[in-house]
């Protein structure tokens, strides 16, 4: 299943951003005070900059303003929402307590899936030039085409492998056994290759079967709590291979563009694409490391690589990469 994952926020130096633009806020602004001493806005900067969370946190920022800048009108309010609504959705009544628990407020959680979004659009942009005959069909040599499977989740061992002797019997009604034992959501899936519907593991095994084909109990584990899952699919439908890429054009430009979407290089390098467009530099030395440890992501792809200069204490570091996993929400449709 899809799922919008929502993760930290990272809030502490924006905090600090936020006091700084403040018109009536200054270096010298006073946080705190107390008999004798005070804690100002550049005391409080000064002892948060060297955390992790911090350093995150101007990336993220960075990430932020840079794409705006750029593509802000390639992604609409519209879309925002949509995928803001999902995660309500999918959290229920629990989705005000994770906010919280992430360091996100509901306008912030917004701005954080409008950048991801932003920073998706340019990945799309720059996967689009990779769309070659020769990558579509070094595509097709790997695609696998529809099945249709029936699908049966557990979450004990023991009684996998007793629902894998009923569902191999002579005669086994595998819907009606599927029906009966599955602890998913629903017991019949459509997939090909470049799904992502159920773990990859099932989804391999399956392709793997012939039409009417009964798997062995599948492994995998839960991508939250990591606790083992178990899978027993059965292939009621499948989809010969047509022996022309071009039949399956559409659908190999979209495997391309999510694997696109996936490579952590790849985004990197477009980002870093971004901030050198932007002319990016870092006036403090304490963020200088969390750009240049980016410095060679994409080397040798020529559609988006650059370069970066090492930042020493008086000189600007020019951002020339970025990873922003730890940073961003996961956007998933």
């Amino acid at each position: 299943m899809k799922k919008r994952t929502i993760v930290t926020g990272l809030v502490t130096l924006l905090s600090v951003v936020t006091l700084a633009a403040c018109s009536k806020t200054t270096q010298n602004s006073k946080i705190i005070t107390m008999k004798g001493d005070t804690i100002t806005v550049s005391d409080f900067y000064n002892e948060v900059k060297e955390s992790t969370a911090s350093k995150q946190a101007v990336l993220s920022l960075v990430v932020s303003k840079v794409f705006e800048k750029q593509y802000g009108d390639k992604v609409s309010d519209k879309e925002v929402t949509k995928a803001y609504n999902q995660a309500v959705k999918y959290y229920g009544d629990s989705f005000s307590s994770i906010l919280a628990s992430r360091g996100y407020t509901k306008e912030s959680y917004k701005k954080q899936i409008r950048s991801e979004k932003l920073l998706e659009y340019a990945v799309k942009e720059e996967a689009k030039k990779d769309l070659t005959d020769a990558n579509y069909k070094a595509a097709y040599e790997d695609y696998k085409p529809e099945v249709t499977a029936q699908v049966i989740q557990l979450d004990d061992e023991n009684k996998a492998k007793s629902v894998l002797e009923d569902a191999k019997a002579d005669g086994a009604d595998f819907a009606k056994i599927a029906k009966d034992n599955t602890k998913g959501d629903k017991t019949e899936y459509t997939f090909d290759s470049g799904s992502t519907d159920l773990p990859s593991q099932v989804m391999t095994a399956a392709l793997a079967l012939d039409k009417d084909g009964v798997s062995d109990v599948i492994t995998t584990a839960d991508s939250s709590t990591y606790k083992p899952v178990y899978y027993i699919v059965k292939v009621t439908k499948k989809e010969n291979k047509n022996a022309d890429w071009k039949a399956y054009k559409k659908r190999l430009k979209e495997i391309i563009i999510n694997q696109k979407l996936a490579d952590t290089n790849f985004r990197n390098a477009v980002i870093g694409k971004a901030f050198k467009k932007a002319n990016v530099k870092v006036k403090d030395k304490a963020f200088s490391e969390i750009l240049s440890q980016y410095a060679t992501a994409g080397e040798g792809d020529s559609s988006a690589s650059t370069t970066t200069t090492a930042a020493s204490s008086d000189d600007a570091t020019t951002a020339a990469d970025d990873q922003t996993t730890n940073a961003e929400t996961t956007a998933a449709e």
